[in-house]
């Protein structure tokens, strides 16, 4: 999986290269400023299908993938991009934007992203 996610003091920079790039339809990544982001954490990613709308843009497979542009149900306007495969937790970024409300990743160091998100966060 070719994901890519740089956090800095004031940004979080997420870049997808590869089949990522294909299957997520983000156009090369996702770039959210640290004043718009509200919280990030790591959960189970069962939980999370629950809010999963519509697809927009990308696939899914029911407990494969998840990759792409999806609705919120229930909030009319809102998108989250996912880009999830097999993992059974996952990195999970909210934020204040309506595109992406949500960024939900399958990433081998969700943990430590988490946390360097979460640290500038209260800082």
């Amino acid at each position: 999986m070719a994901v890519r996610v740089h956090v800095s003091d004031d940004a979080v920079d997420i870049r997808f290269t590869g089949a990522e790039r294909l299957v997520t339809f983000a156009h090369g990544g996702v770039h959210l400023r640290m004043s718009d982001i509200v919280a990030a954490r790591v959960e189970p990613r069962t939980g999370l299908r629950e809010a999963l709308g519509w697809r927009v843009g990308g696939g899914y497979f029911p407990g494969r993938l998840a990759t792409g542009w999806f609705t919120v149900k229930g909030e009319k306007g809102k998108r989250q991009l996912w880009c999830v495969y097999r993992e059974d937790e996952v990195l999970v970024i909210d934020t204040r934007l309506d595109r992406p409300c949500r960024v939900v990743l399958q990433l081998p160091d969700r943990h430590d992203i988490a946390w360097y998100i979460g640290e500038r966060l209260a800082g």
